[in-house]
């Protein structure tokens, strides 16, 4: 299957299956979604992921609760750009103590603001979870 946006459809996919209450969910393999779900994982978002065969992750999720919303910000007909100076502040939610993280698209690869905050850099805000 050909995939315009790879990384909406997997918001989408993990969304869904978070939605219906399915504990995993197969995700295609690209490097732009392992560095996504490596930042889901370290942020505790998702339990774990890993490679199935040469095209798709197993997504193991979480509960319910700890996935409120992931959302794609910046798509192919609109990108959405930010400096390092301009990176939003984002405060604690305060029912589970888990900060949303919003995905940026820099020159060092995909990072987490908070990463990209600590090395001054900024990118294409991609989308962001919380």
């Amino acid at each position: 299957m050909v995939f315009n946006d790879s990384i909406s459809d997997v918001f989408t996919r993990i969304r869904n299956a978070n939605l219906v209450g399915h504990n995993t969910v197969r995700v295609p393999l690209t490097l732009t979604t392992k560095n996504i779900l490596n930042i889901l994982v370290h942020h505790g978002f998702l339990k774990n992921f890993s490679q199935i065969n040469n095209r798709e992750f197993l997504v193991t999720l979480k509960s319910k609760s700890v996935l409120r919303k992931l959302k794609r910000l910046s798509r192919p007909g609109c990108r959405l750009y930010v400096s390092a100076q301009n990176l939003p502040q984002i405060l604690r939610s305060g029912q589970l103590g888990i900060a949303p993280i919003i995905f940026l698209s820099t020159s060092k690869g995909i990072l987490s603001d908070r990463e990209a905050r600590y090395l001054k850099i900024g990118g294409e805000i991609l989308g962001y979870v919380s």
